[in-house]
C-alpha cells in the first residue's frame, strides 16, 4: 500500500465509478496520471487537440447522461481546454477536466514573478467562471480528498464542469492508502412546488390557446412519456429551444417546431399568441425570447420549472409562477391534477399553426436555377430521405449550417438526437462531437453537419476518425462565405467585409490525405446520387456540397422584433 502514488489511488477511484477511457491530448504533467490509468485497464483516447479531445468527451457525455474524464496537460493544453470547458459549462454538461501542473515548489514559491516552472499558467483563476469548482491540491491528504467533491459537484442540481488542477509532485507523492472513500451525497433537494401546482394546474386546464416549451432541461430529464401524457391530457401545443430538440417527437404533429432567434416561425407564432405557456427546463435567454422582452406572451401567464435556482431568480420576462424542480419530477406531480381529457380549446389556433408548420416556408428556394448552386435546405432534405425510421445522432458545428440542420432535420426521443454547442455557440464543435458520439453510439450512425468556416476550427481530427473508422458522415455545406455573420453584416449595415467571401481549400484532398474517402458535388442533378454514394458508406466519409453563396437563414427574429413579427428577408 505504501507504494502506491496519488495518481494510482485517483485512477482507481474513476475506474471504481465506471470510467472506461479517458479522453487526452498527452504532455509530460499528466504523465503520471495516464501510466497508472493505463495500469488499471483504462483506455487512453488521445487526440489531435486540446479541443478534439473534450468535445468528444462532452458527446459521451450528453448522450450517456454521466459524467466523462478529460485529460490535458499544463499551460498551452489549458488555454487549449478553455473554450470545450465554457461549452460544458454554459450548456449543463457535467465533465471532470483534469489538467497537469508544476510542482508544488514552483506554484506555490510565493515569489512575485511572472512565471517560475516551465508551462505554467493560473489553472484555477483562468477557469473558475467557467466551472461549477475547481481545485489544485497541495497535498497527498487534499487531492484523495477532493476529487469526490468534485464529482458530486458535477452532477448534483445543474450539471457542469468541474476541474481538477494537478500538481505533478502531488501525483508522483506517496497516497498513504489503498483507496478512497466514497463521499456520501444524497439526492439534490428542490423547493416544494405543491404551494403552486394547483394554480398552474387550473391555468392550464382553462387555458384556450395553450403551449409547452421543452428546454435542455426536459430533454436531459428524460421524461418523454410524462411530457407527452401532459400533452395529451391538456391539448396543448409543444414547442422546444433549440437545446431542448428531441425532448418531444418531431414527427407528431403537435410538436410546431422550436424557436426563438433562428427557430420555426409557426413556433414563435404559437408562443406569441399561448394565453398559457408552461416552460420545463429552458433558460428563457435572449436567443429564446428575442429582445422585446415586455412582449413575450404578451397575452398569456407563463409558468416557468427549472432546477437552477440563480436562473429563476433573474427571470428576463415577465413570469407568473417559478418553480426549482426537475422537469419530470413536476410533470409527474403535475398530471394529477389535469383531468384524463381537455377542455374546450381554440381549435382553430391549433390548426393554424400545425398547417403552417406542416407548409414547411423556412429557407424556401425555387426551382433549381442554372448557374446558382445547391440550397441547403435541398441537400438536407436528400439526407433526411435515408435518415426516416431509423435512429442516431446529429452534430453541427455553429453558424448558418447549424440553424439548417436544426430546421429541416428531424429529432425525436426514439430517433436521432441533436448535439451542438448552444450557450457558448463555438465552431469547430462538429468533428470532434461527432466521433466522441460514434465512440459510444453502440454503432449506430453519426451524422456530421458542418459549414465549412466551422469545420475548418478543427479539421485535424480527421486523423482520429481515420484511426478509429467510426461510422460518421461528414456533409460539408461549403458556400465560401461565414453565413451567419455575413447575414448580420448585410442586414445591419449593407454589407460584409471580412465575411462574404471566405476562401477555402480543397475539403476533399484534405480528407483523402487524412485516410477519409471524400467528394464534392456542385450540381442539382447530381445530389441525390452523390447522397445514396455517402449513405451507403459503412465507414468514415465526407460529401462537401457547394451550396448557393446568398443563401441566408430565413425568417429571423431580430432586434426590435416581437415573435410574430420575424423578418422574412430582403
Amino acid at each position: 500500500m505504501s507504494q502506491l502514488s496519488v495518481a494510482d489511488v485517483l485512477a482507481g477511484y474513476l475506474a471504481d465509478n465506471g470510467i472506461e477511457l479517458v479522453y487526452v491530448y498527452p504532455g509530460g504533467t499528466i504523465a503520471p496520471l495516464i501510466h497508472s490509468m493505463v495500469s488499471r485497464g483504462m483506455r487512453i483516447e488521445v487526440f489531435k487537440h486540446e479541443q478534439g479531445a473534450l468535445y468528444a468527451a462532452l458527446a459521451a457525455a450528453r448522450l450517456s447522461g454521466r459524467f466523462q474524464v478529460a485529460m490535458v496537460t499544463s499551460g498551452p493544453g489549458v488555454t487549449n481546454a478553455l473554450t470545450p470547458l465554457a461549452d460544458a459549462f454554459y450548456d449543463s454538461t457535467p465533465l471532470l477536466l483534469i489538467t497537469g501542473q508544476v510542482g508544488t515548489a514552483d506554484l506555490f514559491s510565493g515569489r512575485k514573478v511572472r512565471q517560475r516552472g516551465f508551462q505554467e499558467v493560473p489553472t484555477s483563476s483562468l477557469v473558475s467562471e467557467i466551472c461549477k469548482q475547481a481545485a489544485c491540491p497541495a497535498s497527498a491528504e487534499e487531492a484523495l480528498k477532493v476529487l469526490p467533491e468534485l464529482l458530486a459537484v458535477a452532477v448534483e442540481g445543474r450539471p457542469g464542469p468541474v476541474v481538477l488542477d494537478m500538481p505533478m509532485d502531488v501525483q508522483r507523492s506517496e497516497a498513504g492508502v489503498a483507496r478512497i472513500s466514497d463521499i456520501a451525497s444524497g439526492p439534490p433537494t428542490y423547493a416544494s412546488a405543491h404551494d403552486s401546482i394547483d394554480q398552474i394546474a387550473s391555468a392550464l386546464n382553462q387555458a384556450l390557446r395553450p403551449a409547452v416549451l421543452l428546454g435542455k432541461g426536459a430533454l436531459e430529464s428524460g421524461a418523454f412519456e410524462l411530457y407527452r401524457s401532459l400533452v395529451d391530457r391538456s391539448g396543448a401545443l409543444v414547442v422546444s429551444s433549440l437545446p431542448g430538440l428531441g425532448s418531444f417527437s418531431g414527427e407528431d404533429e403537435r410538436f410546431i417546431g422550436y424557436i426563438g432567434h433562428t427557430g420555426h416561425e409557426a413556433a414563435n407564432r404559437a408562443v406569441h399568441e399561448a394565453d398559457f405557456l408552461l416552460v420545463l427546463g429552458s433558460r428563457l435567454d435572449v436567443r429564446q425570447t428575442g429582445t422585446m422582452v415586455n412582449d413575450f406572451v404578451p397575452v398569456g401567464r407563463i409558468a416557468w420549472v427549472n432546477n437552477d435556482p440563480d436562473e429563476l431568480a433573474y427571470a428576463r420576462v415577465r413570469v407568473d409562477w417559478q418553480v426549482q424542480d426537475d422537469t419530470g419530477r413536476f410533470v409527474a406531480a403535475l398530471l394529477e391534477h389535469i383531468p384524463e381529457s381537455a377542455g374546450p380549446k381554440d381549435l382553430q389556433w391549433c390548426t393554424s399553426l400545425i398547417e403552417q408548420r406542416r407548409a414547411d416556408l423556412e429557407d424556401s428556394f425555387s426551382s433549381p436555377e442554372a448557374g446558382r448552386g445547391i440550397f441547403p435546405k435541398e441537400a438536407l432534405r436528400a439526407v433526411a430521405r435515408h435518415m426516416k425510421d431509423s435512429k442516431g445522432v446529429v452534430t453541427t458545428g455553429v453558424g448558418s449550417h447549424q440553424q439548417w440542420a436544426a430546421r429541416h432535420l428531424t429529432y425525436s426521443p426514439e430517433g436521432w438526437r441533436l448535439l451542438t454547442s448552444g450557450g457558448h455557440g463555438t465552431m469547430g464543435y462538429d468533428l470532434p462531437s461527432a466521433i466522441g458520439a460514434a465512440m459510444v453510439s453502440s454503432g449506430n450512425p453519426v451524422l456530421c453537419v458542418a459549414g465549412d468556416g466551422s469545420f475548418l476550427m478543427n479539421i485535424q481530427e480527421l486523423a482520429s476518425l481515420a484511426e478509429r473508422q467510426l461510422p460518421v458522415r461528414i456533409l460539408v455545406l461549403n458556400n465560401n462565405r461565414l453565413g451567419i455573420v455575413s447575414q448580420f453584416q448585410r442586414i445591419t449595415w449593407g454589407a460584409d467585409p471580412a465575411s462574404g467571401i471566405f476562401a477555402t481549400p480543397d475539403f476533399v484532398a484534405i480528407a483523402n490525405g487524412f485516410g477519409v474517402p471524400a467528394e464534392r458535388v456542385s450540381a442539382h442533378g447530381e445530389l441525390e446520387k452523390a447522397v445514396d454514394r455517402f449513405w451507403s458508406s459503412s465507414g468514415p466519409v465526407l460529401l462537401e456540397v457547394m451550396i448557393e453563396h446568398d443563401a441566408d437563414v430565413v425568417p429571423m427574429l431580430l432586434a426590435g422584433q416581437t415573435m410574430d413579427r420575424m423578418w422574412k428577408g430582403y
